[in-house]
């Protein structure tokens, strides 16, 4: 095996840094979205608003049951032929190129949305009542009791699931490689496709896929037992 390919400079380490930083960015961009965008679904599913919790409902089936290569092709080229539409409706003609990143970027965040909003909804409701009524007794109004009793309990029970799904999401950003973004993997397998040395790259990206993933595992260890002895655990 010749390791020097693998150098920086001479050899593909510098693309596969870059292929590294663009999968970093494009799993915590979709994070940070989906994180938000599940955090509201669950206040949603868990308001007096019947009709939007249904909405928010249908989304998340809809989002939890087709393939999220789907769902990256579903916004890259659905938003792509929807902004042509509109131009045409004013005279200009041409193919429009949507950004793959931002489209990645939201397709993952959808998704990633979809499976928080269920983890956020059962961390809502293990919440005990008890930190509730005190604040209620306390003469919190609603909002400030949400905002200093139960997201705060909600977070901490939700912290499990809300990792593990960072882990999913991270395994799935090779998707979007698809529609034309260079991540990690799209690197190492035209890096392998140029040098005919497959299970080199294959292996060095499965290593630092590897490395990612213990190092989210630690970083959630020690969350959970800094959370837990806050709380009395």
């Amino acid at each position: 095996m010749d390791l020097s390919i693998l150098a920086f400079g001479s050899g593909w380490g510098n693309a596969l840094a870059r292929g590294l930083f663009v999968t970093l960015a494009l799993a915590a961009a979709s994070v940070v979205l989906g994180t938000g965008l599940g955090l509201a679904g669950a206040l949603v599913a868990t308001s007096r608003f019947r009709i939007a919790a249904v909405i928010v409902g249908g989304y998340e089936v809809v989002m939890r049951s087709v393939p999220e290569l789907l769902v990256i092709f579903a916004v890259y080229y659905g938003f792509s032929f929807a902004i042509q539409a509109l131009l045409q409706v004013i005279g200009i003609e041409g193919f429009v190129a949507i950004n793959a990143f931002w489209s990645g970027v939201l397709a993952i965040g959808m998704v990633h949305g979809a499976y928080c909003s269920e983890v956020f909804r059962g961390a809502f409701q293990a919440v005990p009542a008890g930190p509730l009524e005190a604040a209620r007794a306390l003469g919190l109004r609603p909002f400030p009791a949400f905002l200093a009793v139960k997201l705060p309990l909600a977070l901490r029970f939700a912290l499990p699931g809300l990792i593990n799904l960072v882990v999913v999401t991270l395994k799935a950003t090779p998707l979007v490689a698809a529609v034309g973004l260079q991540d990690l993997l799209r690197v190492a397998g035209d890096a392998g496709k140029n040098t005919k040395q497959y299970l080199t790259f294959y292996l060095v990206a499965l290593v630092i896929y590897l490395v990612l993933a213990a190092l989210i595992w630690v970083v959630e260890s020690r969350v959970e037992r800094r959370a837990s002895r806050f709380l009395g655990a």
